[in-house]
């Protein structure tokens, strides 16, 4: 026997590892175009954000004082057609025209000035800062016929300079009598050209540029919020990809333990037997076997280990592998040995809080006797036909405490009759603890009802009936334990 476990368990293992490495090999194309996606997504989304700020860049700066530029040509435009209307050719005269200019757009016009050629101030509206340019700039600004303008902090926020030449008309010189010295020159008729500064508000030219600026502050976000996810998926994929390992393994797991468990419609020499299982997640902690023993016996086992998900299936292919090749179908001493020695496997080899209900039992066809311990377990129901159609219901209940929870604990075997066309049927507590949306339990009760109303038909059928019940009565709620259940009929 031990050699054939041994040649079992490493054909076992043998399928498992070929079944891990062939899921590795399926999967690793769908990781290599996540890769790419990755990659793809991180260059556009980096492109995206290079482009934005360009543009954005070139938007707030070039665009903006290019408006800026031209709203100050505009100004002095006004101020020189102003200027020859009103026959004004000295800037002293200019005062009065600088501040009705800067009253008429105080928010947008910092300051207005006029300077001569070697940068002194003739006259100005508003309160400059810094000093004029320099002689040497506004000379080759002059020959090159080109404005000159900077970018300057103040108090409420930057201005864009722009200096111009001033063009004012000339007025005749007066006629000197023969003999006579001309007229003193004024002390604003100052030789060479002049030049007028005005000084913009550079947040007055985005205001022309709002809805555009606006929609580059979102794209922007948008890049950044693109860059920021692709980091936060490089990050992550370690992760996703240890999940989606898990995700395998653990559907590896499914099949493995659905292997180790019997056929669901099992026909035996005496017996009738239809089970399912249905476990909470991919994998659970419920677990039944049947199989044949000597002398006619027949073994039938149904255990439910605490918890869910693999901590729970590992335990419970323990104990189905332990239940199997236990020998505990030979007696009475046997059967309570075995369970002793598997409450002791559990609280030794187990963390505390892993233990387990179990009802086993085997049944003698010669004695016609169900020979039981229930170990904890949710009590099965024995159904007997009656004459009058009736139906006797016999709940077995007795057997000794839970697997793994106490020291040197009693169990004890017990039997009952069982004829033919009696009915067993076992179940785990996720079936009559089922709840609905409101929290109510599936419950014993209901549980009876549908095994009386059925007990005449095939234990298939009885099976899938209950079942059915029970999924009607959870609705769309989500299972929150596994679901097994196991029906047994003595043949005729």
């Amino acid at each position: 026997m031990q050699k054939g476990c041994a040649s079992g368990f490493a054909r076992l293992t043998s399928s498992v590892r070929a079944a891990i490495q062939w899921s590795m090999v399926r999967f690793r194309p769908r990781y290599l175009w996540f890769y790419l996606s990755l990659v793809l997504g991180s260059l556009l989304g980096l492109l995206l954000l290079a482009q934005s700020i360009a543009t954005y860049y070139q938007v707030s700066r070039s665009m903006i004082a290019a408006e800026l530029r031209r709203e100050a040509q505009r100004h002095v435009s006004t101020l020189e057609r102003e200027a020859r209307r009103l026959n004004v050719s000295d800037p002293l005269e200019l005062l009065t025209l600088l501040r009705e200019l800067r009253e008429e757009a105080p928010q947008r016009i910092a300051w207005i000035r006029v300077i001569d050629a070697a940068g002194n101030t003739i006259v100005q509206e508003g309160e400059p800062v810094g000093e004029p340019f320099p002689a040497q700039r506004l000379w080759m600004a002059f020959e090159l016929a080109t404005p000159i303008s900077e970018i300057r902090p103040t108090p409420r926020g930057n201005v864009l300079v722009t200096v111009l030449p001033l063009r004012l008309p000339r007025r005749p010189p007066a006629a000197v009598p023969p003999g006579s010295s001309p007229p003193p020159r004024p002390a604003g008729a100052r030789t060479g050209p002049r030049f007028i500064e005005v000084g913009l508000y550079v947040a007055g030219g985005r205001a022309n540029f709002g809805r555009l600026l606006t929609n580059l502050i979102v794209n922007t976000s948008a890049a950044v919020g693109l860059v920021a996810s692709m980091i936060i998926l490089w990050l992550r994929f370690p992760d996703y990809v240890r999940g989606k390992q898990l995700e395998q393994q653990t559907e590896l797991a499914r099949r493995v333990q659905h292997d180790l468990l019997p056929a669901p419609d099992v026909q035996l020499e005496t017996l009738e037997f239809a089970a399912g299982c249905t476990p909470a997640w991919q994998v659970g902690g419920d677990f039944y076997d049947v199989y044949p023993g000597e002398d006619g016996r027949v073994g039938l086992a149904l255990g439910d280990v605490s918890g869910k998900g693999l901590p729970a299936s590992v335990v419970a292919g323990l104990l189905l592998g332990a239940v199997r090749f236990s020998p505990w179908l030979e007696g009475p001493a046997h059967h309570e040995a075995a369970t002793h020695r598997l409450n002791e496997l559990l609280r030794t080899r187990t963390a505390p809080e892993r233990f387990a209900s179990l009802f086993w039992c085997y049944y003698e066809p010669g004695a016609g006797l169900l020979r039981y311990i229930n170990a904890g377990h949710v009590p099965p129901i024995v159904v007997r036909p009656q004459a009058n159609g009736a139906h006797e219901v016999q709940l077995l209940e007795d057997g000794g405490p839970l697997l793994g929870v106490l020291k040197n604990p009693e169990y004890r075997q017990h039997c009952v009759p069982l004829r033919p066309g009696d009915l067993l049927v076992m179940y785990s507590d996720g079936v009559v603890e089922a709840q609905d949306a409101s929290g109510a339990d599936f419950g014993i009760e209901r549980l009876r009802a549908a095994i009386l109303e059925n007990a005449d038909r095939p234990c298939s059928e009885i099976r899938d009936e209950i079942l059915r019940r029970v999924q009607a009565f959870i609705g769309r709620s989500e299972a929150q334990d596994d679901l097994t259940l196991a029906v047994v009929r003595v043949r005729a």
